[in-house]
């Protein structure tokens, strides 16, 4: 039997083994709607966020920074969330927009191919990835000071001269030299700030190992830098909205259990991929992202050089990154994002600020339809319209219910009347 053995070559020949099935992709997203400018002022518009939105800078990770597809450029950081919450407040948001094809460049549609918009391959390291300057006129810091794998720690300290070591090429990007996430935001002197942070401190599990200390930072050094991060931005602006995280990491799309797997085996048949028995009835989380082009990709390998079938298994080796996280790495996971919230939380409760959790999105309104491994390497929506190619990041549409549910969350907690896309989201706000 032929388990989990990945080849080099493998993604490189995944697009030859599913060209005939790529004919059946799905059609891109309809954009959101671009709204016109305001050229009038009123009392009502200023009661809706205007006058507060004038200085708005947005702290963050991936997900405020406008990733989609895992990349990102000037279009993607056009529709992510804070941009759309501030046309909601009738303004725009400063962006440090990026050039095509981006830094890095997102995947291209559908996976089957293989590479990321720009050409390159769709595993390169981030770091060998293009990285493309500002656009013209952009300055530094622009209000959306969010970087992608930004943990915690790191919007507290790292800089373009002392980046994350992981995205440093993004730095130079986002803020001006010298400047941390926090001391961009306090140089700005904001009027309201959003806190979009911790996902990445617990990132690591979606490699298949949870670690505190290792590949997870753990609650009790987590918990005071977030702290210090809330207590600056207290210091600097009057209003905020700080962002909690999901309950449960099975919300993502781009987890499925081994038993998703097996009942559909089938699907994998066309890319010479074997489901093995071990997956029936298991429990372990698969991170779809990695595991199912790599068995395409490794399948194909096979088939081209006489292999035979590769047989793609579900069971977790403790200790290694093998993008399975079994079952106490699931409820070790999970109660850690608990720990976390309370803490979000009770922060915004104690100073006052307006709170709403990311599982507005992934647990509210994304659903999982049936699990297929031909739905995922030939259609352009893999997860469905709210979320992007990468199976975690929002797209446009899923960044406008997360900007919906900031504005309802602020209209409550500072008796705004910023409109929502599509109406009263009231719910989002009382979570």
């Amino acid at each position: 039997m032929h388990t989990r053995r990945f080849y080099p070559a493998a993604l490189a020949v995944a697009a030859l083994a599913v060209a005939a099935l790529a004919a059946c992709a799905d059609g891109p997203v309809a954009p959101t709607e671009t709204r016109q400018p305001i050229t009038q002022a009123s009392p009502e518009l200023f009661a809706g966020g205007e006058g507060i939105f004038q200085r708005y800078v947005a702290i963050g990770t991936s997900i405020s920074m406008g990733v989609q597809g895992d990349g990102v450029y000037a279009a993607t950081q056009q529709t992510s969330w804070p941009a759309q919450l501030a046309r909601l407040a009738h303004r725009e948001l400063s962006l440090p927009l990026i050039q095509a094809p981006g830094c890095s460049a997102p995947l291209m549609a559908p996976l089957s191919t293989g590479k990321r918009t720009s050409g390159e391959g769709a595993g390169l390291t981030f770091l060998l990835r293009q990285c493309m300057p500002n656009e013209a006129g952009v300055v530094l810091p622009a209000g959306n000071v969010a970087i992608d794998g930004a943990r915690t720690g790191q919007a507290l300290t790292a800089t373009p001269e002392n980046p994350d070591p992981g995205h440093a090429t993004q730095y130079p990007r986002v803020l001006a030299p010298g400047q941390s996430q926090v001391t961009a935001m306090e140089s700005q002197n904001p009027k309201i700030v959003s806190v979009e942070l911790g996902g990445n401190d617990i990132l690591g599990a979606s490699h298949g190992i949870y670690a505190p200390g290792v590949n997870i930072v753990p609650v009790s050094v987590w918990e005071p830098q977030y702290r210090q991060v809330v207590a600056r931005v207290d210091a600097a602006a009057k209003h905020a909205v700080l962002v909690g995280l999901v309950n449960d990491v099975r919300s993502f799309p781009a987890f499925r259990t081994g038993a998703e797997f097996w009942a559909a085996r089938a699907t994998f048949a066309p890319f010479n991929v074997a489901v093995s028995a071990d997956c029936e009835g298991n429990a372990n989380l698969m991170f779809v992202p990695v595991i199912v082009p790599t068995a395409v990709g490794t399948g194909a390998f096979y088939a081209s050089n006489g292999l035979g079938q590769y047989t793609l298994s579900c069971t977790d080796i403790p200790g290694t990154e093998d993008y399975i996280l079994d079952v106490a790495g699931t409820a070790a996971t999970n109660a850690q994002l608990a720990a976390m919230n309370v803490v979000i939380r009770n922060e915004a409760q104690a100073r006052g600020f307006a709170y709403f959790p990311l599982g507005a999105l992934y647990e509210d309104v994304v659903t999982k339809p049936a699990f297929n491994a031909i739905t995922v390497m030939t259609t352009s929506q893999p997860y469905g319209p709210y979320i992007s190619l990468d199976g975690i990041h929002p797209s446009a549409e899923g960044a406008r219910v997360i900007a919906d549910a900031a504005a309802v969350a602020l209209n409550s907690t500072y008796q705004l009347s910023i409109p929502t896309s599509t109406g009263a989201l009231a719910y989002f706000a009382r979570r």
